[in-house]
Protein backbone atom coordinates (compact mmCIF):
# COMPACT_ATOMS: atom_id res chain seq x y z
CA UNK A 1 0.00 0.00 0.00
CA UNK A 2 1.54 3.69 -0.45
CA UNK A 3 2.18 5.25 2.71
CA UNK A 4 -0.98 7.34 3.90
CA UNK A 5 -3.32 5.48 0.70
CA UNK A 6 -6.16 3.06 1.20
CA UNK A 7 -6.72 -0.33 -0.11
CA UNK A 8 -10.43 -1.35 -0.64
CA UNK A 9 -12.01 -4.95 -0.61
CA UNK A 10 -14.92 -6.63 -0.81
CA UNK A 11 -16.60 -10.10 0.54
CA UNK A 12 -17.96 -11.49 -2.20
CA UNK A 13 -20.40 -13.16 -0.55
CA UNK A 14 -21.59 -10.90 1.81
CA UNK A 15 -20.47 -7.89 -0.25
CA UNK A 16 -19.10 -6.19 2.92
CA UNK A 17 -16.23 -3.86 2.67
CA UNK A 18 -13.30 -3.52 4.48
CA UNK A 19 -10.94 -0.38 4.03
CA UNK A 20 -7.05 -0.61 4.96
CA UNK A 21 -4.23 1.78 5.54
CA UNK A 22 -0.57 0.79 6.54
CA UNK A 23 3.05 -0.02 5.94
CA UNK A 24 5.33 -2.22 6.98
CA UNK A 25 8.66 -4.05 5.41
CA UNK A 26 9.75 -7.95 5.06
CA UNK A 27 13.16 -9.70 5.07
CA UNK A 28 11.94 -13.25 2.56
CA UNK A 29 15.51 -14.87 3.86
CA UNK A 30 14.93 -14.15 7.23
CA UNK A 31 10.98 -14.63 6.95
CA UNK A 32 10.67 -11.60 9.39
CA UNK A 33 8.20 -8.70 9.13
CA UNK A 34 6.62 -5.87 10.63
CA UNK A 35 4.24 -3.25 9.92
CA UNK A 36 0.16 -2.01 10.77
CA UNK A 37 -2.20 0.15 9.94
CA UNK A 38 -6.04 1.11 10.36
CA UNK A 39 -8.85 -0.79 9.13
CA UNK A 40 -12.32 -0.24 8.80
CA UNK A 41 -15.20 -3.30 8.20
CA UNK A 42 -18.41 -1.65 6.67
CA UNK A 43 -21.60 -3.93 5.68
CA UNK A 44 -22.95 -3.45 2.17
CA UNK A 45 -25.60 -0.85 3.19
CA UNK A 46 -22.34 1.50 4.87
CA UNK A 47 -22.98 0.81 8.70
CA UNK A 48 -19.71 -0.21 10.27
CA UNK A 49 -19.33 -3.63 11.06
CA UNK A 50 -16.19 -2.66 13.51
CA UNK A 51 -12.51 -0.44 12.88
CA UNK A 52 -9.23 -0.25 14.81
CA UNK A 53 -5.96 -1.34 13.84
CA UNK A 54 -4.00 -4.13 12.83
CA UNK A 55 -0.25 -5.65 13.00
CA UNK A 56 1.40 -8.01 11.50
CA UNK A 57 2.54 -10.86 13.33
CA UNK A 58 4.52 -13.26 11.24
CA UNK A 59 6.08 -13.55 7.81
CA UNK A 60 4.11 -16.41 5.56
CA UNK A 61 5.85 -16.11 1.96
CA UNK A 62 6.48 -13.80 -0.81
CA UNK A 63 6.38 -14.03 -4.89
CA UNK A 64 8.67 -11.75 -6.54
CA UNK A 65 6.98 -11.50 -9.63
CA UNK A 66 9.43 -8.45 -11.13
CA UNK A 67 8.24 -4.70 -12.97
CA UNK A 68 9.27 -1.60 -12.52
CA UNK A 69 7.58 1.64 -12.81
CA UNK A 70 10.89 2.76 -14.94
CA UNK A 71 9.18 4.94 -18.16
CA UNK A 72 5.66 5.07 -16.90
CA UNK A 73 6.32 8.80 -15.43
CA UNK A 74 5.36 7.59 -12.22
CA UNK A 75 7.37 8.09 -8.90
CA UNK A 76 8.13 5.63 -5.90
CA UNK A 77 6.13 6.63 -3.55
CA UNK A 78 7.83 5.02 -0.74
CA UNK A 79 11.23 4.59 -1.73
CA UNK A 80 13.74 5.76 -4.64
CA UNK A 81 12.46 4.93 -8.18
CA UNK A 82 13.98 1.64 -9.03
CA UNK A 83 13.94 0.25 -5.29
CA UNK A 84 9.97 -1.33 -6.84
CA UNK A 85 9.14 -4.50 -7.45
CA UNK A 86 5.77 -6.27 -8.15
CA UNK A 87 5.26 -9.21 -5.75
CA UNK A 88 2.85 -10.33 -3.51
CA UNK A 89 3.74 -10.79 0.36
CA UNK A 90 1.50 -12.79 2.39
CA UNK A 91 1.18 -11.97 6.04
CA UNK A 92 0.13 -13.21 9.06
CA UNK A 93 -1.98 -10.04 10.88
CA UNK A 94 -3.92 -9.21 14.29
CA UNK A 95 -7.27 -6.94 13.97
CA UNK A 96 -7.90 -5.13 17.11
CA UNK A 97 -11.03 -3.48 16.89
CA UNK A 98 -12.66 -0.69 19.23
CA UNK A 99 -14.49 -2.94 22.15
CA UNK A 100 -14.01 -6.27 20.37
CA UNK A 101 -11.32 -8.52 21.40
CA UNK A 102 -8.10 -9.76 18.85
CA UNK A 103 -8.86 -11.41 15.80
CA UNK A 104 -6.16 -12.82 13.58
CA UNK A 105 -6.28 -13.44 9.61
CA UNK A 106 -4.08 -13.22 6.50
CA UNK A 107 -3.40 -10.22 4.76
CA UNK A 108 -2.07 -10.06 1.30
CA UNK A 109 -0.08 -7.46 -0.54
CA UNK A 110 -0.58 -7.57 -4.61
CA UNK A 111 1.83 -5.06 -6.47
CA UNK A 112 1.54 -5.45 -10.08
CA UNK A 113 3.90 -3.12 -12.20
CA UNK A 114 4.56 -3.35 -15.88
CA UNK A 115 6.91 -6.24 -16.60
CA UNK A 116 5.43 -8.20 -13.97
CA UNK A 117 5.22 -11.75 -14.87
CA UNK A 118 3.11 -13.33 -14.24
CA UNK A 119 0.88 -10.30 -13.96
CA UNK A 120 -1.19 -9.79 -10.58
CA UNK A 121 -4.55 -7.61 -9.54
CA UNK A 122 -2.88 -4.63 -7.99
CA UNK A 123 -4.67 -4.28 -4.22
CA UNK A 124 -4.58 -6.16 -1.09
CA UNK A 125 -6.69 -9.61 -0.44
CA UNK A 126 -7.61 -9.80 3.22
CA UNK A 127 -8.87 -12.90 4.97
CA UNK A 128 -10.37 -12.94 8.41
CA UNK A 129 -12.89 -15.37 10.39
CA UNK A 130 -15.82 -16.22 7.28
CA UNK A 131 -14.58 -13.20 5.14
CA UNK A 132 -12.71 -13.64 1.94
CA UNK A 133 -12.08 -9.76 0.84
CA UNK A 134 -10.80 -9.11 -2.11
CA UNK A 135 -9.33 -6.28 -3.97
CA UNK A 136 -12.04 -3.18 -5.22
CA UNK A 137 -10.00 -0.33 -5.27
CA UNK A 138 -6.42 1.32 -4.35
CA UNK A 139 -3.05 1.03 -5.23
CA UNK A 140 0.13 -0.75 -3.32
CA UNK A 141 4.17 -0.83 -3.77
CA UNK A 142 6.50 -2.97 -2.81
CA UNK A 143 10.10 -2.14 -2.74
CA UNK A 144 13.19 -4.34 -2.59
CA UNK A 145 15.32 -2.68 -0.18
CA UNK A 146 17.60 -6.25 0.82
Amino acid sequence: MLSGGANQATDATSHDIVTVTGSGQFKPGAGDATGGGTFVHRHADGSEVAHGVWIVIGFVSWQNLGGTLAETGLTNGIAHNGDETGGIVTLNVRFLHAGGSPVDGVLEVHCDLPGASPPTEEGVVVKVGPFNFTQSSGFTVVNDLG
